[in-house]
């Protein structure tokens, strides 16, 4: 079991255009909510507006309970909630959701095929034990507290935490532990269970760990050098069931962007034809040089330019399409999915400041 007990100072606080979000906690704590790369996310809002549109979330369950104000809840097509203080609702973050009031407000948002729950403790002069209230059969397990108003001493594991109004305690259980600890003191406290799976090759890239550059780098430099033209993959087979992940994809076009490869050809082009002109070399001689000079770049020059910038080992980022993890097989979905030319029209209109549309 691990235990963390965030404070004020500890949360991020960003705005919105109907009030301001503090995010309490999410977990993988690498995960980005922007990114969508999270399974479980807990947070704090305060809407200052009348009306207000959720953002949506089609990869999350929602749970909310308000902490101050009145709120009514409308989901089109579906139903309609009105919510007093400490009452909560269930919703699919799918769903195109509306809020009526100014309210404060406690999130929960679990991605979907895991379980999240939120109850209430009012924790007394005694002390009281807490276990998992819910039967699951996912293999991980968090409870996290956290005190509305009054204070609460929490014991687990033998430790013992004191919690104030607006702290959070997150008890993370791992495979096979069971979830126990006891709470005396006094106010309210809002309880979160979340049950989950290890979901981390359906949301993050494999971390593959870096090593000293080898020949058998400079072996895949020299192939990837060689196949960067437009109908390399209907010319070579290989190409066609291989994937370059996000990080060799990047150092590519790192590599591309400042056409490296081509203006050290061209350097090696002007000087032959420089001889040619200037020197006294034949046609003949000249039609040699070129010819050298295409295999010396194919097999030493570009494949050199590209060493310092691939990451390494290289071979282990270039993936077989059969063999993708999850989100592997998601990001090159999306990347088959991309218009490159439209997106760079777009780009150099949005910099030109023209205006494309109302």
């Amino acid at each position: 079991m691990k235990t963390y007990l965030f404070k004020e100072e500890d949360y991020n606080t960003s705005r919105w255009t109907g009030g301001q979000t503090k995010e309490l906690a999410i977990y993988p704590a690498e995960s980005k909510y922007l990114d969508r790369n999270f399974i479980w996310r807990l947070s704090s809002a305060t809407v200052e507006v009348e009306e207000s549109d959720f953002s949506k979330l089609p990869d999350y369950d929602r749970v909310l309970m308000v902490l101050e104000g009145e709120v009514v809840l409308s989901y089109e097509g579906q139903r309609v909630a009105r919510l007093k203080e400490l009452e909560q609702d269930r919703f699919d973050g799918a769903w195109k959701t509306k809020s009526f009031g100014k309210i404060t407000d406690f999130n929960l948002m679990v991605r979907k095929g895991n379980e999240g729950y939120v109850d209430l403790i009012y924790p007394e002069s005694a002390k009281k034990d807490f276990t998992s209230a819910f039967d699951t059969k996912l293999p991980l397990a968090t409870h996290a507290l956290y005190c509305k108003e009054g204070y609460a001493v929490v014991t687990c594991g033998g430790d013992t935490h004191m919690m104030s109004a607006g702290q959070l305690m997150v008890l993370e259980y791992d495979r096979g532990e069971t979830a126990e600890y006891s709470i005396m003191g006094e106010g309210v406290i809002i309880r979160s269970q979340i049950f989950y799976g290890d979901m981390k090759k359906e949301l993050f890239a494999e971390e593959i760990p870096v090593e000293k550059a080898s020949f058998d780098d400079f072996k895949c430099c020299m192939y990837l050098a060689n196949v960067q033209f437009r109908w390399a993959k209907y010319l070579v087979k290989k190409l066609q069931s291989q994937w370059f992940d996000e990080a060799l994809s990047s150092a590519i076009r790192k590599v591309e962007k400042f056409y490296l490869t081509t203006i050290a050809f061209m350097v090696g082009f002007i000087g032959i034809f420089a001889m040619l002109i200037y020197g006294n070399i034949s046609n003949g001689t000249a039609v040699l040089l070129v010819a050298a000079w295409i295999l010396a770049d194919c097999l030493l020059v570009s494949p050199l330019i590209y060493m310092p910038f691939m990451p390494k080992p290289v071979r282990k980022h270039i993936k077989d399409i059969n063999n993708l993890t999850p989100y592997e097989q998601r990001v090159r979905e999306e990347e088959l999915g991309r218009n490159e030319h439209l997106e760079k029209v777009m780009k150099k209109y949005k910099n030109s400041g023209r205006n494309l549309g109302n």
